[in-house]
């Protein structure tokens, strides 16, 4: 048995990390953080103010380095970048004539570019020291004053000995110096717009700044193949999720912090409707399973299959339509808000918990009565096979009572299924209700990922779905070890 479970434990590291890497690829793709800088500082006369542009973009690199979207996704090949292969991207970066159509494209590819990071400094200043690429001096410069820039977190500031912040700190303020004003139009590309006694001055003042700090920017051939995999934003998400760095970027909090507040409340909810769901179901199932075919069974099954047919928001917009709302000459039996107000916390204990049940009591019921249907009908299903199975069939003829064999014998062996609908618990308690939150205005799990959705917020994305799918994992392990506690016969399996 424990080699089983030591194996299914191992098995479940890569399926994990499987899992997350293919919604990591999806939510990074076509993401560029730098797009807002690149929009606003893009005008059609393609004139680039460098203290501006400077501002805008090193706030936005600061902001995807908390989060780690200033990385590659999932592979780093910015150490083999050369000479010859960023003087052909600077050249695809120029605007001319008939190209208007691609501005979209070669915005993106402007920011992928100021993203390069490090191993991209050094081929840009040799592009700068090369008299015979004059006109990308302009472009290169800005290019390698972002590049070059080294963002710091709070975290980074407390950690970093006083020597080496300050270095950094100074590093980065010299870079603000060193951008060579220009154009980029579509009628004449890239173009100075200083005189050429100012060009020469912070042409000069780069090269200088790469005798200082050129150290800090050359790297070894191994360290370039060490990048493509452990400088890639999957590795940095997984060593902010285990180190409880991660960051929410609409929020600008840890996402545990607001994952560990939203899911208090929705919590207990899903947990009473799941209790409320189960406690109903199984006794109703057996009660209709041991009066098959009667009245009160046909009536039943017809009952629970028309709920089962309706959809949570038609039942809960009913429920706020003839409950929630005021008419005329009477008040609304009930409050359309899910949760009691947040003074009422400082009430007496039975009066807090009393407007619990009470505006609790709808949301509770929207989001048990779809469970106990389908719970139900499993139940009787199960039930049923196995009262019609040969051992039932000779405890019969052995005299036993109905009764012994139904609660003796025959509901153990049903549990089996009802162990395979229940193998998500886990999961489906920290998922949220999105339709039911939203309806009942509860401020819970399920919105807060909503709201992570629609603005693409993927650290908080990807840390609730490592929890989520930690959890279905164990709990798919904890179904099977049950089936060996109810059918013996599958124990033998597990050895």
């Amino acid at each position: 048995m424990w080699t089983y479970v030591l194996r299914r434990l191992l098995l479940m590291i890569p399926t994990l990390v499987a899992i997350l890497l293919i919604n990591f690829a999806i939510l990074r793709l076509a993401d560029n953080p730098l797009r807002s800088a690149l929009t606003t500082q893009g005008s059609e006369e393609g004139a680039l103010d460098p203290r501006l542009l400077g501002q805008t973009v090193e706030t936005s690199i600061r902001q995807a380095a908390l989060t780690g979207r200033h990385l590659p996704a999932l592979i780093n090949t910015r150490g083999f970048l050369t000479k010859d292969r960023m003087q052909r991207w600077l050249e695809e970066l120029e605007r001319a004539p008939g190209r208007e159509a691609e501005e979209s494209r070669r915005r993106d590819r402007e920011g992928r570019l100021w993203l390069s990071g490090p191993f991209a400094v050094q081929p840009l200043y040799e592009i700068i020291a090369d008299d015979a690429l004059a006109h990308l001096h302009g472009p290169a410069s800005f290019a390698l004053t972002f590049t070059a820039f080294t963002p710091l977190s709070r975290r980074d500031l407390d950690r970093l000995p006083v020597e080496k912040r300050a270095h950094i700190i100074n590093r980065n303020a010299s870079l603000r110096a060193l951008r060579i004003p220009h154009e980029n139009t579509f009628a004449a590309g890239y173009t100075l717009s200083v005189d050429s006694d100012e060009y020469t001055r912070r042409r000069q003042a780069i090269l200088q700044w790469w005798q200082r700090y050129g150290e800090d920017y050359s790297f070894s051939r191994g360290q370039a193949f060490a990048a493509v995999v452990l400088e890639t934003g999957f590795i940095d998400f997984f060593g902010r999720f285990f180190t409880g760095n991660l960051i929410s970027e609409r929020f600008n909090r840890p996402v545990f912090e607001l994952i560990g507040e939203r899911w208090y409340v929705s919590f207990w909810l899903q947990m009473l409707a799941t209790l409320l769901a189960w406690s109903v179901a199984i006794p109703l199932g057996i009660r209709s399973a041991r009066r098959k075919n009667s009245l009160e069974d046909q009536a039943t099954s017809n009952s629970l299959f028309l709920l089962w047919s309706l959809p949570e928001f038609f039942i809960g917009s009913l429920l706020l339509f003839y409950f929630c709302t005021d008419r005329e000459g009477s008040a609304a039996l009930f409050p359309n808000r899910g949760l009691p107000p947040a003074d009422s916390l400082w009430s007496p204990t039975l009066v807090y918990v009393g407007q619990l049940i009470y505006h609790g009591f709808l949301p509770l019921l929207v989001l048990s009565y779809g469970s106990f249907t389908v719970l139900s009908r499993y139940m009787r299903g199960a039930l049923l096979d196995q009262m019609s199975a040969d051992y039932a069939r000779t405890a019969r003829a052995k005299g036993a009572s109905e009764d012994r064999i139904v609660y003796g014998h025959n509901l153990r062996n049903s549990m089996v299924t009802m162990i395979t609908m229940g193998s998500g618990l886990l999961a489906a308690l920290f998922g949220g209700f999105v339709v039911v939150e939203y309806m009942f205005s509860i401020n819970g799990l399920g919105t807060l990922l909503l709201e992570a959705a629609r603005d693409k917020d993927a650290p908080l994305i990807m840390a609730s779905t490592v929890i989520s799918v930690s959890l279905l994992l164990l709990s798919l392990l904890i179904a099977d070890l049950m089936y060996a506690v109810v059918d013996p016969r599958i124990r033998s399996r597990y050895v």
